[in-house]
C-alpha cells in the first residue's frame, strides 16, 4: 500500500472523530486539562509493557456510549482482499458516527481511549507497511485487465520478416544424370536429383531421386500457390522442339540445378513439405496425387485462380486493376524496363554466340581447305606449313566453339533467369492484387450488411431479426481485418522479398560478368599460344631447309 492510502488510513483510524462531530464544552476541556498531566511516568511504563505485548494481542474492542469504534489491531496475516474491505469499513466517509446525547459527558472516556488509540498508531502503521510488503501487490480495482490480450484471433501472426541464414539447414543439391527413356511417343528426360543435407526433417542425411521435368513444374506450382508473396525460383521453360538435343538437355539440367539451390537457399521455402515430398519420396507420383486431391488451405485458395501453369508469368496481372501504394507502382515500373532491357541483353549475347559458333566454322572451313591444297603442293616445306596452319584453324575452331558454350552458360543463363525471376515477381504481384481484391470485397459486404441492419432497426420491432443481423455485421467485420491481415502481410512480404531479389540480382550478374571475361581472356590467351606455336614450328621449319 502507498503512502497516501496509508495516510488516508491513519486518518481514518487515529483522527479523534468526536472533534467534528461534538462541540468542545468547558467541562470537557477541564477534564482534558485535569487528564493530561496525570499521564506522565506510571503511564509512559504502562504504555512500554504494552507495547512489548502488542504483538500477542489479537483485538481490542471499545465501545464508547452508544458510538461504535473500529478495531485498533489489525491481523497482520490476513489476506489484501480481507485487509482492502476492511480498511473501506473502516473509513470515516463510509462508516458514519452515531453519537449519543450523553456523549459530552463521557469526555474522560472518550480522551483515554483517544490516547489507547493513539499509543497503537505506530503499531499499526508498521503493520499496515508489512502487510504491504509481503504481498508485493498494489490494490487494483478487480474489473479493471492489468494487462490487454492481443491474441485475438486477427492478431498479427509472427514475423513475416526473412529470417538470418545462420538459422538454416545444409544443402547441397545436383541434378545430374540426364537420360533419355520411354518410347518413342512417350519419350522424355529423366534427372537423378542428389541431395546432402543435415536437416532433421529429412529421412537420411543423402538421399537421390530420379524426377523429370513435369515434376519440376510441379514443385514450382506448388511452392507458388502455396507461399503468397514469395519469389519462388523459376524452373527454365518448356520447349517441345529440340528437347532431346544434347546442348539443350545439358543447358536444361543446368538450368534445373540452379533453380534447386536457390529454393533449398530461400530462407521461406527450404522448410516447405511439397520440397520435402519432390527431395525424397521415393513414391513421388503416389504423394503428388495425394496432395492434389487434399482440400486447399485458405493461403493456396487465394491463389487458386492464378491458374495451374508456370504460363501465368507472362500473362500481365497489372490490367484492370489501380494500384494504391506509390512505392509498388514505382516497382512495378522499374521491372518492367529492367524486364525490356534484359530481353534486349539477351538477344544481343544470343547473337553473339551465335557469330561465335559461326566464325568457329568459318575458320574450320578454312582449315579444311588447307588439307587438299599442301597435298597437291609440291614443295615440301610449303606444304607443311599449310598442314600446321590447317591444324591451327581447327584448334581455333574448338577454341571458338567452347568460348560460345561457355558465354550461354555463364551470362546468357543469368539473364534468361532474371527473366523468368521477373515473372515470378509478376506472380507474386498478383498474389497481393488478389488479397486487395478480397479486402475490397469484404468491406463492401460490410457496408452492405451495415446499411441492411440500419433499415431493419429503423423498421423491425423484431429483437430476433436484429440479433442475426448484428451477428452478420459481426462476422463481415471479422472477414474484412483477416482479408486486409492478409493483404497487409502479402505487401510486406513482397516488399522484403525486392529487397532480397536486388541484392542477389548484383551478386549473380557481377559473377556472371567475372566469369564472361576471365573465360574470354583465358580463350585469347589460348589462341595467342597458338599462333606462337604456329612461328616456332615454321621457323624450325624455315632452319631445317636452310641446313
Amino acid at each position: 500500500m502507498d503512502n497516501s492510502q496509508g495516510l488516508r488510513f491513519d486518518d481514518a483510524l487515529m483522527g479523534n472523530p468526536f472533534a467534528d462531530a461534538v462541540s468542545p464544552s468547558p467541562a470537557r476541556e477541564i477534564e482534558e486539562s485535569t487528564i493530561t498531566p496525570q499521564h506522565n511516568e506510571p503511564e509512559q511504563e504502562q504504555k512500554q509493557q504494552q507495547q512489548q505485548h502488542e504483538e500477542q494481542e489479537q483485538e481490542t474492542t471499545t465501545t464508547i456510549a452508544s458510538t461504535t469504534i473500529m478495531p485498533t489491531t489489525i491481523e497482520y496475516d490476513d489476506q489484501q482482499q480481507q485487509h482492502q474491505q476492511q480498511e473501506e469499513e473502516e473509513r470515516p466517509e463510509n462508516k458514519p458516527i452515531t453519537m449519543s446525547p450523553s456523549s459530552s459527558h463521557n469526555s474522560r472516556s472518550n480522551n483515554s481511549h483517544n490516547e489507547d488509540l493513539n499509543r497503537d498508531k505506530s503499531t499499526i502503521i508498521e503493520g499496515m507497511a508489512s502487510l504491504n510488503v509481503e504481498n508485493q501487490e498494489p490494490f487494483t480495482i478487480p474489473d479493471a485487465p492489468s494487462t490487454i490480450d492481443n491474441t485475438s484471433e486477427y492478431s498479427q501472426p509472427e514475423s513475416l520478416e526473412i529470417p538470418k541464414s545462420g538459422s538454416r539447414p545444409y544443402f547441397h543439391v545436383t541434378v545430374q544424370d540426364p537420360q533419355k527413356v520411354g518410347d518413342a511417343i512417350n519419350a522424355h528426360i529423366i534427372y537423378k536429383v542428389k541431395t546432402k543435407t543435415n536437416s532433421p526433417v529429412f529421412r537420411a542425411p543423402e538421399f537421390v531421386v530420379a524426377r523429370r521435368y513435369r515434376d519440376f513444374l510441379w514443385l514450382y506450382n506448388q511452392l507458388t500457390l502455396g507461399n503468397p508473396g514469395v519469389i519462388v525460383p523459376p524452373v527454365p521453360e518448356k520447349h517441345a522442339l529440340g528437347r532431346f538435343q544434347d546442348e539443350f538437355v545439358e543447358s536444361r539440367r543446368i538450368a534445373l540445378e540452379r533453380c534447386l539451390q536457390k529454393i533449398v537457399s530461400h530462407p521461406m521455402l527450404y522448410g516447405d513439405p511439397d520440397l520435402k515430398v519432390f527431395l525424397e519420396s521415393e513414391s513421388f507420383n503416389v504423394e503428388k496425387r495425394q496432395k492434389r486431391a487434399e482440400p486447399d488451405t485458405p493461403k493456396v485458395s487465394l491463389m487458386r485462380s492464378f491458374g495451374e501453369t508456370i504460363s501465368n508469368a507472362a500473362s500481365n496481372p497489372f490490367s484492370k486493376f489501380v494500384e494504391v501504394d506509390e512505392w509498388f507502382a514505382s516497382k512495378r515500373t522499374q521491372l518492367e524496363t529492367l524486364e525490356n532491357q534484359l530481353k534486349a541483353l539477351l538477344k544481343s549475347v544470343e547473337g553473339v554466340v551465335k557469330q561465335r559458333k559461326e566464325l568457329g566454322g568459318s575458320i574450320a572451313d578454312f582449315g579444311e581447305s588447307m588439307i587438299p591444297l599442301a597435298s597437291a603442293e609440291l614443295d615440301r616445306g610449303l606444304s607443311t606449313h599449310l598442314m600446321v596452319l590447317a591444324d591451327v584453324q581447327k584448334r581455333m575452331k574448338e577454341l571458338h566453339e567452347q568460348q560460345a558454350h561457355h558465354d550461354v552458360l555463364t551470362l546468357e543463363h543469368t539473364i534468361d533467369e532474371y527473366i523468368r525471376i521477373i515473372g515470378s515477381i509478376k506472380l507474386a504481384f498478383n498474389a497481393r492484387i488478389k488479397a486487395y481484391q478480397a479486402y475490397q470485397q469484404a468491406e463492401s459486404d460490410l457496408q452492405k450488411k451495415q446499411t441492411a441492419y440500419d433499415r431493419l432497426n429503423s423498421q423491425s420491432k423484431k429483437p430476433e431479426r436484429l440479433a442475426i443481423a448484428e451477428q452478420e455485421i459481426n462476422e463481415a467485420k471479422q472477414k474484412m481485418t483477416e482479408y486486409h491481415r492478409e493483404f497487409q502481410d502479402v505487401s510486406k512480404l513482397i516488399k522484403n522479398e525486392l529487397d532480397r531479389f536486388d541484392h542477389e540480382k548484383v551478386e549473380d550478374f557481377r559473377d556472371s560478368v567475372e566469369q564472361f571475361l576471365c573465360s574470354m581472356i583465358e580463350h585469347q590467351k589460348q589462341i595467342i599460344a597458338l599462333w606462337e606455336s604456329y612461328f616456332e614450328q615454321t621457323e624450325q621449319l624455315v632452319a631445317s631447309e636452310s641446313q
